[in-house]
């Protein structure tokens, strides 16, 4: 109820808009009418064209009675009222047909709109037909691009597995080639090892056999020396002169070439040991140095790089230390203790054998400390002293641990070197003292430990890959 009642309230206002809308359009055309008729009155260019002409002089009338003006006058008056009626008919009529020209126009508004809804819904429906169309003809696009899509995917899954194949087939092949090569170089290197281990052993054998056969002479030739003068030492004894000297070996005397063929500071040349020479069994070790600094001989004490003292070989010693202790040795003993001499350690370290190292010409492995000797101490510290095998003359650690102080100055070749043995100290600068070292040590390669190779250090230097073995003379 409540709604209907809204709605025809709703049509009454309208009816009552529409009418009020109505009016005043008709009023609007009356008055336009009005303004344009009062306008053609006003200015009526048929009434300007020409001045209005002078009136003729009116004719004296006689005097009319009051009757006749009376009846004049309602003659005047009716005629005004007829006016007024017809003009109010005109009026009427005119108001008549302005809200018949409304209604047309009503009419024609309504029937404009019903035309324009009428054509605005055929364009939506158009509309939509087309965007129907439109819609349909998208779908079945992308049903088509997703069809030749999966078609194109398929396609290059076929592509792509037979690649994978392709490439799986080739990469068996070439695995099983590589697989194949590294068995054959396996093979070859197994067979180059064989190889290399005979020809090393052959070489060792016949080093062996070498320092085999000279110690044979140098024992005998040691023993007709001892049957002739019994006061001679024994070759090969180990002995000390203290229980805090260090162990030294008697050594025999003998001859070698001392160098390198290959060496290019040469020449080589002949040395040869005619005196009795004991040498250290071991390098010097910090319990024996530590030993010296107890009794006043030595005044430093050197650091042990963190990898202890006691038997580990004396490190960070001058040349000038090593002399102290020597110094301090002889004092003790009463005998001759000093530096080995440059011809003197090489003697000692060749041990008979004009090989490279005293086993022969290959470093091998696990023989010596040095940086690529194949040791658990290569290139980390100096091992005990001791560790590895001696050499025929009973010496330990000759190649490799730590480089030796020797008692020569540097020269650069050994162009008027001494051949009997001495030290070579003829020339020697005090300002730019340089000393010689020996051996090689754990920080370096095993080209530095062979018995030839030779180094310089200033004498007064020293680090921890640095250390010295004693020797003793009658």
């Amino acid at each position: 109820m409540t709604r209907r009642g809204d709605q025809g309230g709703c049509r009454a206002r309208g009816a009552r808009i529409f009418g009020v809308v109505l009016a005043t359009v008709l009023c609007l055309s009356i008055g336009v009418e009005r303004t344009l008729a009062e306008t053609q009155l006003v200015i009526d260019p048929t009434e300007v064209s020409e001045p209005p002409k002078p009136a003729a002089p009116a004719a004296k009338k006689p005097a009319q009675p009051d009757a006749a003006r009376r009846r004049q006058r309602q003659r005047a008056e009716e005629e005004q009222r007829k006016r007024a009626k017809a003009e109010a008919r005109a009026l009427a009529a005119e108001n008549e047909a302005a809200k018949l020209r409304a209604m047309e126009q009503a009419r024609q508004a309504d029937a404009a709109s019903k035309d324009a809804a009428t054509k605005a819904a055929a364009r939506k429906a158009a509309a939509a037909r087309v965007a129907a169309i439109r819609a349909a003809a998208a779908i079945a696009t992308k049903a088509r691009i997703a069809a030749e899509k999966d078609s194109a995917a398929n396609e290059a899954a076929l592509r792509d597995a037979a690649a994978k194949e392709a490439a799986a087939q080739e990469t068996a092949a070439r695995e099983a080639a590589a697989k194949e090569a590294a068995e054959r170089e396996a093979a070859a290197r197994e067979l180059a090892a064989r190889e290399a281990a005979a020809r090393e052993a052959n070489e060792r054998e016949a080093v062996a056999r070498g320092a085999a056969a000279k110690l044979a002479a140098l024992k005998e030739t040691a023993a007709k020396e001892a049957r002739t003068s019994k006061a001679q030492p024994r070759f090969g004894t180990v002995f000390r002169d203290c229980a805090d000297c260090p162990e030294v070996v008697w050594l025999p005397q003998g001859k070698f070439i001392m160098g390198e063929p290959s060496a290019a500071i040469g020449p080589r040349h002949v040395v040869r040991i005619s005196y009795m020479l004991a040498v250290g069994r071991f390098e010097v070790t910090f319990a024996e140095w530590d030993a010296c600094v107890a009794a006043g001989g030595c005044r430093r004490r050197p650091d042990d790089s963190g990898w202890g003292r006691g038997r580990q070989p004396v490190t960070n010693v001058s040349w000038a230390d090593a002399q102290a202790y020597a110094a301090w040795l002889a004092r003790r003993t009463g005998k001759h203790y000093r530096l080995l001499t440059e011809a003197e350690w090489e003697y000692a370290a060749r041990a008979g054998s004009a090989a490279r190292y005293w086993w022969g010409n290959d470093a091998g492995h696990g023989e010596a400390n040095c940086y690529d000797c194949g040791s658990r101490w290569d290139g980390r510290q100096a091992a005990p002293v001791g560790t590895f095998s001696p050499n025929p003359f009973g010496l330990y650690d000759m190649h490799g641990n730590v480089f030796e102080w020797v008692e020569d100055c540097y020269h650069y070749g050994y162009q008027d070197a001494p051949s009997d043995g001495r030290a070579w100290t003829l020339d020697c600068a005090a300002a730019t003292d340089t000393r010689m070292v020996r051996g090689g040590a754990w920080q370096g390669p095993a080209i530095t430990t062979r018995s030839a190779a030779r180094s310089t250090v200033a004498f007064n230097y020293y680090d921890n890959r640095i250390g010295f073995r004693i020797a003793r003379t009658e």
